[in-house]
């Protein structure tokens, strides 16, 4: 029996990708059965001082060929793949990280996928897979804090719903611990609530830039639990050519409930999920950087 190329390619991926895991970050690799979909393996970090596992896991995707590596840009390589896919890997119980494998070079490059770093195509999506992130000892400085428990997210989702049974209760809750997470990350910002009524939540007015007692560009927020929301919404607010930019929050009570998420076709309508458990306040962040820098620009 003829063993095919592409079957010596894949195995070679895995097993250097082990070697690098066992020997240069000094994790645990545990390979999956091939009826796990999606994800090849799963890696449990161990700590470095007491060479003890810790039982916070990553689960792992493994692509391995010269193929992978056509979609260049400047920076790295585009992985393209298929929404179920990734829908899969976004409701994953474990975060997961994409692993691409350079057979001539025998380098490996990674990329967590998450709402921020998988971007649709519209047909598909993809994903960015930076240069910049090739997988050596260094890498579990990166990894390490993406890594979590099985019984993280459930033990969050938990805590976030207790006693918060009413839809309209909910949305409350959430409208203030998202208020809450914007003033930790910008504490120079001055959060206001409605303006212009539903779905619009609150606006967030940083302060000068010069004159840190004056208050500054505005950002509009909206505040919606799913992406046909935030696509009618974005339809909405972009029509009307404000001035004012807009980043669409859409909520999610834990990363394994995140979305593959419509881009918006407006420069100024930002669309971003967000957990109240953490786990996507880069995506979150990122989208009212980009804001402010439009706001502050002036459009």
């Amino acid at each position: 029996m003829r063993v095919q190329k592409t079957q010596q390619v894949e195995r070679a991926g895995v097993s250097w990708v082990e070697h690098l895991v066992t020997n240069d970050l000094g994790w645990l690799f545990r390979e999956q059965e091939t009826a796990d979909v999606g994800i090849d393996a799963q890696l449990e970090v161990v700590d470095a001082a007491t060479a003890e596992a810790t039982g916070r896991l990553l689960g792992v995707q493994i692509k391995s060929g010269d193929s992978y590596f056509k979609a260049a840009s400047d920076t790295g390589w585009w992985f393209v793949c298929d929404a179920d896919h990734v829908s899969y890997w976004l409701g994953h119980s474990l975060p997961v990280v994409v692993m691409l494998y350079e057979p001539e070079a025998k380098r490996v490059y990674w990329q967590h996928v998450s709402d921020h770093t998988v971007v649709s195509t519209g047909k598909g999506v993809k994903i960015h897979v930076p240069r910049g992130q090739e997988l050596t000892a260094a890498s579990t400085q990166d990894l390490k804090p993406l890594a979590r428990s099985r019984t993280d997210a459930p033990a969050v989702a938990d805590w976030l719903t207790a006693g918060v049974e009413e839809p309209h209760r909910q949305v409350e809750f959430y409208e203030r611990l998202l208020s809450a997470r914007l003033f930790a990350m910008f504490p120079g910002c001055s959060i206001g609530g409605r303006e212009w009524g539903p779905p619009l939540t609150m606006t967030v007015r940083m302060s000068h830039p010069r004159v840190p007692s004056r208050l500054g560009p505005m950002i509009e927020v909206a505040l919606v639990t799913s992406n046909l929301q935030a696509e009618e919404y974005a339809a909405e607010v972009g029509a009307l050519r404000r001035f004012v930019p807009v980043v669409i929050v859409v909520t999610c009570p834990t990363q394994s409930d995140a979305l593959v998420l419509t881009t918006s076709t407006f420069p100024d309508v930002f669309v971003t999920a967000w957990s109240p458990d953490g786990s996507n306040d880069a995506g979150l962040k990122n989208n009212m950087v980009e804001a402010l820098g439009l706001a502050t620009s002036g459009g």
